[in-house]
C-alpha cells in the first residue's frame, strides 16, 4: 500500500511556484475533474433543495493576488479556491459558495459538507502526490504512453479518466500518480506481449457510464457559459439565440441533426453514438469558449474549457461561423 504524504501549505506553494503556467492549468483541471465526478456519482445534495451546477477552481489561490488571472470569490465576499455553484429546485436562486459556507447560507446539513470536505482532502493528497513526484524529478512518461498509443491500446477506452490524464499531462509533463503509471505501464506490457483485450458486457457499460459523466460535466460548463451572458445582461430572448446557434455550430457538417438533451440518453446509446454525442458537445464548449474568451468575467470558465478540449484531444478552431460573430456583437451591445 502506497504511503500517503500530506504536504504543508508552505511545501505546496514552494512546488507549485516552480510549475509553468500551463503545468498550475492542468493540475487545476484535474482538481476540478476529480471533484465534479464525486458530485455525479455520490449525489451528495440529493436530499436537499440544491442542485449542483458546476464548479470553478482558481489555479492560483496559492499566488495569492500575485498573478494576472482572476480571483474567485463567495458571495459573502470570502476568496476562495473552490466555488461551488448551486440553485436551488423551488425558487432558482442561484449560490457561488466556497464548501465552508454550505450550511450558513444554503442550510446543507453539516453531515453532506463534511463528506464533500472529506472528498476535497482526498483530491488533494492525490495532487500532493504527483507535486512530490515532480519535485523529485520525476516527469511525464512520454515514450510508454506514445507506444500505447501507437498500438491503439486506448482503442474503444478513449473515455476513461486515465486516457484524459494522460493527454492533458502529456501536454504540460508533469507526472502521473503511481496507481495511473502503473495501469499505463500495464497496458503497455499487454501491447508488447501481443494481446488485445476484448470489451466485456460490463466494460461496455462502464465506458458508456464514463462517456455519460464526460457529457454532463461539459453540459454544465455550457450552463456555467450561460449563466455568465446572463450575468452581462443580455436578454433571455438573446440567450435562447446564442444556444441555438450553438447547436447550429456543433452539427456542422454532421449527416444527422441528432442531439440528446439529457446525460441518461447515453446510457441507452451504442459506444458509437455515444463517442459522436462527446464529440458533438464538445464541439458546443468549442462554440462559448470561442464566444467568451474576450469576457472579463468569464476567464477561468475559458481556461477550464481548453483545459477540457486538451485532454479530449480536441482543436479549439478560431472560426468564422456566422453565428459566432453574432454572439460575439450580442456581448458588444
Amino acid at each position: 500500500m502506497d504511503k500517503i504524504i500530506a504536504l504543508t501549505h508552505q511545501q505546496r506553494t514552494a512546488i507549485l511556484r516552480q510549475l509553468t503556467v500551463e503545468q498550475v492549468k492542468a493540475l487545476s483541471e484535474f482538481t476540478r475533474y476529480a471533484m465534479l465526478s464525486r458530485f455525479h456519482t455520490r449525489h451528495y445534495l440529493s436530499q436537499t433543495d440544491w442542485e449542483f451546477q458546476g464548479m470553478v477552481v482558481d489555479p492560483w489561490y496559492q499566488r495569492s493576488h500575485d498573478h494576472s488571472g482572476e480571483n474567485l470569490y463567495c458571495d459573502c465576499g470570502r476568496r476562495l479556491k473552490n466555488q461551488f455553484i448551486l440553485r436551488s429546485r423551488t425558487t432558482g436562486r442561484q449560490l457561488s459558495l466556497g464548501i465552508s459556507h454550505f450550511q450558513q447560507h444554503a442550510s446543507i446539513p453539516a453531515k453532506v459538507t463534511r463528506e464533500i470536505q472529506s472528498g476535497i482532502n482526498e483530491i488533494n493528497l492525490y495532487m500532493d502526490s504527483i507535486l512530490l513526484a515532480y519535485r523529485a524529478g520525476q516527469r511525464f512518461p512520454q515514450t510508454m504512453f506514445q507506444f500505447v498509443l501507437d498500438h491503439q491500446g486506448f482503442k474503444n477506452h478513449e473515455g476513461t479518466v486515465l486516457y484524459q490524464r494522460c493527454n492533458l499531462f502529456s501536454q504540460v509533463d508533469l507526472p502521473l500518480h503511481r496507481r495511473d503509471y502503473e495501469e499505463l505501464k500495464g497496458l503497455s506490457a499487454r501491447l508488447k506481449n501481443g494481446r488485445q483485450h476484448r470489451l466485456t458486457k460490463e466494460e461496455i457499460n462502464q465506458l458508456r457510464a464514463e462517456l455519460a459523466t464526460d457529457w454532463r460535466q461539459i453540459d454544465q460548463q455550457i450552463t456555467m457559459f450561460n449563466y455568465l451572458l446572463r450575468q452581462n445582461t443580455i436578454s433571455s430572448q438573446d440567450i435562447h439565440r446564442i444556444k441555438s446557434n450553438s447547436v447550429n455550430y456543433a452539427l456542422q457538417r454532421r449527416k444527422t441533426r441528432f442531439f440528446i438533451q439529457n446525460y441518461k440518453q447515453m446510457l441507452t446509446l451504442t459506444l458509437t453514438k455515444a463517442r459522436n454525442q462527446l464529440t458533438i458537445k464538445l464541439r458546443q464548449l468549442s462554440f462559448y469558449l470561442q464566444v467568451c474568451q474576450e469576457l472579463p468575467t468569464a476567464k477561468i470558465q475559458c481556461e477550464q474549457a481548453k483545459q477540457v478540449m486538451i485532454a479530449h484531444k480536441t482543436p479549439t478552431p478560431d472560426s468564422h461561423f456566422y453565428g459566432i460573430k453574432e454572439a460575439k456583437s450580442l456581448l458588444k451591445k
